[in-house]
């Protein structure tokens, strides 16, 4: 006999993307996104890249302003421990504890004016979040600072550590795409990186689902790389 307890006050929001190259794939992510009752929402991804042998460990909380309140990041190469770190950000101040293979610790405290808007750990899920900071009633370019990542890497495969950022996102359109997970209508955003620690970068387009939650359905780094992650699968569980 079974006992069936009341609801639990949250929505869960499950699913993987696929990193490809010239039709082949290089990697794959997997996300757990629990989105609670107050607005908040905390992300789990394992991402895979096979390519570079890259594995990577991550856990996200934002508040209801989508602002970081506290991450964790893991990093293994070639199947060797990189570095983990633990991050909280409180109102005007970003802490950082970190070991770095082969067994440096590292210890960091930032402090500025206001909340970091938006934490970078390289998902390609969480880039979709960086989106969040956009105001729909305003530019069509907007240019965004008080942000910090965990890597200046492209793949993100350095012992984690507390970095300042800044980007700008353009409004590309709304748009209705297909991937192997289905249709979806998108938000298509253009990240603007000239002048930034991103400089190298290569054009990054996302496209985001139009309904609040910001689920990465496609991203697209340009020449000469050429990368496309899509989403496979997407599941929407009430708790």
């Amino acid at each position: 006999m079974s006992t069936m307890f009341g609801s639990m006050g949250y929505r869960l929001i499950h699913g993987e993307l696929c990193y490809t190259h010239d039709g082949r794939e290089r990697g794959r992510e997997r996300f757990s996104i629990s989105v609670h009752a107050d607005g908040s929402r905390i992300l789990r991804a394992m991402s895979e890249i096979f390519e570079t042998r890259v594995l990577r460990d991550v856990s996200v909380r934002v508040g209801p302003d989508w602002c970081p309140r506290d991450a964790f990041v893991r990093i293994t190469v070639n199947d060797e421990f990189r570095g983990s770190g633990w991050f909280v950000f409180d109102e005007g101040e970003a802490q950082c504890e970190a070991l770095h293979a082969p067994g440096t610790r590292v210890s960091q405290r930032s402090k500025g004016t206001g909340r970091v808007r938006s934490f970078g750990t390289h998902p390609i899920l969480a880039d979709g979040w960086h989106t969040a900071l956009f105001d729909m009633d305003g530019a069509r370019q907007q240019q965004f600072d008080r942000l910090m990542i965990s890597s200046y890497a492209f793949d993100g495969a350095t012992g984690p550590e507390l970095l300042p950022n800044v980007f700008g996102l353009e409004l590309i359109g709304i748009e209705e795409i297909t991937v192997p997970a289905g249709a979806f209508r998108c938000r298509h955003f253009r990240f603007l990186l000239r002048g930034t620690a991103f400089d190298y970068h290569p054009p990054y387009d996302v496209w985001v689902t139009d309904d609040g939650d910001n689920v990465m359905v496609r991203a697209l780094v340009g020449a000469p790389k050429d990368f496309l992650y899509e989403l496979v699968s997407c599941e929407r569980i009430e708790r």
